[in-house]
Formats: C-alpha cells, sequence, structure tokens
C-alpha cells in the first residue's frame, strides 16, 4: 500500500499540477529522496534503521530552559499556521477549522457544538468562534461519518448549510471537508471553500486535503499533549489549583497589567485553623483529602478570571483581578463561611472505602483569611508608585500579615489591610 507521502507526491506532481509554484522544488526534492531510498531498498534488502536506548535518548530531553520566564504556548498561531499551510496546498478564497466543544460529555456527542476556533477569508473576522450543531451541514455530515467530502455545486447539496453564507455575505461555489482525528477519534473538520483558479475542487484536491488532515491531526495532538504537559506543571497535584511558582509568574502579570491600566487587584491569603487536628485524629490520608476537597471548593467559589493557588500546607492563595476592596472582602466572607459550614469527607471513596472512609468532620475547620489590595493598600506604601516585582512582594506579605492577625484575634475571621492602622506585625503562628 502506498505510503501517505507517496499519495500526496502522486496526487500533486501531473499534468495539470495543482501544487503552488513555489512549493514545486521542495515536492521535486521530496520525490528524489523517496526514489533513492527505494533503490536502496532494491539493491539491500529491507532498510534497517538503528538508534540508541530510550533511557539514553531520554538524556538528550533534560535540558534548562532557556526563558526565565514560563513558557507559553501560543495556540492561536499554531491553528493559523495549519490553516496556511493548507492554503499553500489547496489555494482557496476561504477555509476554517471546526473542533467539538469537549466540555460537551461523549454520551451526548450527538448534541455536541462545533466550535470555528480559525479561519480565513474576507469574512473571517465576523465569523471565528462561530459555533455549528455538529449535526448541521457538510461539516457536520463530515465529523459524524468520519469521511472526506466534496461537492462541486454546494448550493444544490442537500446536505450544505448556508447560514454563514448569510452571515457574511459569501457565495460559496465549491467546498472540500476533511475530518480531523486525535486518538482514534473525530474531533474536528478542516473545511475550504472556493477554490482559487476558476474552477472547483476535484477528487486529488480532496486527496491532498486528506493527507494534509493527517498532518493537521498529528499537530493538534500534540497541542493536546503540550497543552497537558503546560497545565499539569502549573497545577498543584492534590488540590487542583495552580502552584505556588506559577502563582508568582500569575500574580505579577496581573500586576503588571493593573499598573498599565490603572486598575485594582485584589488578594486574599487564607490558611485553614484546626487542621493539625484533622491530621493527629484522623490521620494524614484524611488530611490531604480535607485539602482537596477545600480546592474543589474554591474552584467553584471564585469568579471567572481569577487566579487560586495552594501556596503550601494548609495555605492558600485568590488573586481578584479588578476587584475592589469591599468586592475583596466579599470574596474572602464566602470562602470563610463556605468553609465554616462544609461537612467534609461526607462520603467514603467508593474505590477504597477502607482507606479513605467517611468522617464527616464539621465544625473542626475553619479558615482566617488576610486580604489586601494593589491600589488602596500597597501602593500608598511604596510612596504611589513601585515596580511589579516590589508590589507582588508587597502585597503577598501584607496579606499574610493580615492574616496572622486574625489568627490572633480568634481565627475564624477576615482581616483587611485597610482597616488596619499600622502594617499588621508577624506574630507567634497558631495552628
Amino acid at each position: 500500500m502506498p505510503s501517505a507521502f507517496g499519495l500526496f507526491l502522486k496526487a500533486s506532481i501531473g499534468d495539470s499540477n495543482p501544487v503552488p509554484n513555489h512549493l514545486l522544488p521542495w515536492v521535486r526534492r521530496c520525490l528524489l529522496c523517496l526514489r533513492e531510498r527505494h533503490e536502496y531498498r532494491r539493491h539491500d534488502g529491507a532498510m534497517r534503521t538503528h538508534c540508541i536506548s530510550n533511557p539514553e535518548l531520554g538524556a538528550f530531553l533534560k535540558r534548562e530552559p532557556r526563558a526565565s520566564q514560563p513558557y507559553e504556548l501560543d495556540l492561536a498561531a499554531i491553528f493559523c499556521d495549519l490553516l496556511t499551510r493548507a492554503n499553500d496546498f489547496v489555494p482557496s478564497e476561504a477555509g476554517s477549522i471546526f473542533i467539538d466543544d469537549p466540555s460537551i460529555p461523549e454520551a451526548n456527542r450527538p448534541f455536541a457544538e462545533l466550535v470555528m476556533i480559525a479561519c480565513f477569508g474576507e469574512a473571517s473576522v465576523r465569523l471565528v468562534g462561530s459555533r455549528l450543531p455538529a449535526t448541521r451541514g457538510i461539516v457536520g455530515h463530515v465529523y459524524g461519518t468520519g469521511r472526506s467530502y466534496v461537492s462541486a455545486s454546494p448550493q444544490a447539496d442537500p446536505l450544505f448549510f448556508s447560514g454563514f453564507d448569510g452571515a457574511s455575505r459569501f457565495r460559496t461555489s465549491s467546498l472540500l471537508c476533511a475530518p480531523l482525528v486525535v486518538e482514534g477519534q473525530v474531533i474536528g473538520v478542516i473545511e475550504l471553500l472556493n477554490r482559487l483558479g476558476g474552477r472547483s475542487f476535484d477528487q486529488r484536491d480532496l486527496m491532498l486535503l486528506e493527507i494534509f488532515a493527517q498532518t493537521i491531526s498529528v499537530s493538534i495532538a500534540n497541542a493536546i499533549d503540550a497543552y497537558r504537559s503546560k497545565e499539569i506543571s502549573k497545577r498543584d497535584d492534590l488540590t487542583g489549583l495552580f502552584n505556588d511558582r506559577f502563582l508568582h509568574h500569575g500574580l505579577q502579570v496581573t500586576i503588571e497589567q493593573a499598573m498599565t491600566e490603572d486598575r485594582e487587584v485584589g488578594l486574599l491569603f487564607l490558611d485553614l485553623d484546626h487542621f493539625k487536628t484533622i491530621n493527629d485524629i484522623h490521620g494524614h490520608l484524611a488530611g490531604s483529602r480535607v485539602l482537596s476537597e477545600v480546592g474543589a471548593m474554591l474552584r467553584q467559589i471564585l469568579p471567572g478570571g481569577c487566579l487560586g493557588a495552594r501556596y503550601g500546607g494548609d495555605e492558600f492563595i485568590v488573586v481578584l483581578p479588578g476587584a475592589s476592596p469591599p468586592e475583596a472582602f466579599w470574596v474572602a466572607e464566602t470562602i470563610r463561611k463556605n468553609i465554616e459550614s462544609f461537612v467534609f469527607l461526607r462520603e467514603a471513596d467508593p474505590q477504597d472505602p477502607v482507606n479513605y472512609p467517611a468522617f464527616q468532620i464539621k465544625g473542626v475547620i475553619t479558615c482566617s483569611i488576610g486580604v489586601a489590595t494593589l491600589r488602596s493598600d500597597v501602593l500608598p506604601l511604596l510612596g504611589g508608585s513601585g515596580d511589579p516585582f516590589s508590589a507582588k512582594n508587597e502585597l503577598l506579605r501584607l496579606a499574610d500579615s493580615c492574616m496572622y492577625l486574625a489568627k490572633d484575634r480568634g481565627r475564624n475571621l477576615t482581616v483587611t489591610a485597610w482597616t488596619v492602622p499600622q502594617r499588621p506585625r508577624h506574630s507567634a503562628r497558631q495552628p
């Protein structure tokens, strides 16, 4: 069976060569290499390739990061580049990549929505981000069947959905679609519209797009893996919140933006009260489960755009971009009251009830919270200005001092920096 690359060359080089001129030298070099490889196999039999062992290869991947800041994955650039390359192979007036919405459970796949995550063309700026039911149109048909589709007369095709044409005043005269498959599952569709050159798409174009869709699928799988790895590196395993390493980076970026845009930033420093009692009475496994439930609670309570992190042990930090002092206090009190009334370890772990039994702990775990804000509390202490790094450290210090003061005043309290006449002093910490 010919390889995908071989099919590509077969489809690309012919009398009616559809490959753009600037790609022809590359294609010819690939064909020459392919012929040489075949000749090598004819003379010497099956080609044998050797590589050093996996442990040895691993040593070459142990590299220190070259940038001082955490790497930011530019997913938008990746998908825009993929569409640009697809258009290089099959030049078209417009094109798009649809990906299914992963927030919809697999059991509800027939009711899934496809999102146009990237597109090019005359009206692309208005269409990007549009949603399409996964059962509608030719795109939905390709998504549902996993089979490519070419249409030389879409307007007469009963599967064609004209909604995007109407919204953009665009007329689709020919159409080409191929599924995007990752880990054996169709997750989206690539679509090209109106082939340049005055003719409709044909089977050769379809073959080219199918081959390129395989490349795109690999790129998407790599992007998914990179995103997963990036998220794992930022997260605390136990609570699902951000870890302290990412907190310092994210907080400084937030402060830089706030100082540029003249906006406020609120910060909560939270410490659990009597947490040591849980460890002493019920064991450290129970203590870890309590921390996990606190993390889940914070993720549910926090407004969108906020940054929640586990700072270490039973300490948590919440960053509230744009929150005024009253708003930051309200969020703190909401968290404090929820923890105070929550029944921890209400149920046993169904997979391991022996090691993870139900304890139904209520009225033991509370929290002390310190609250400080950037513009109302920190910048005045820095003379009305200051660099983001100093402001970040002072914001953390001030909120931490208020949290200690809440401990001193009896625990299960929220203390705000703007109600304290002087900078709170650190005192001996109570568990």
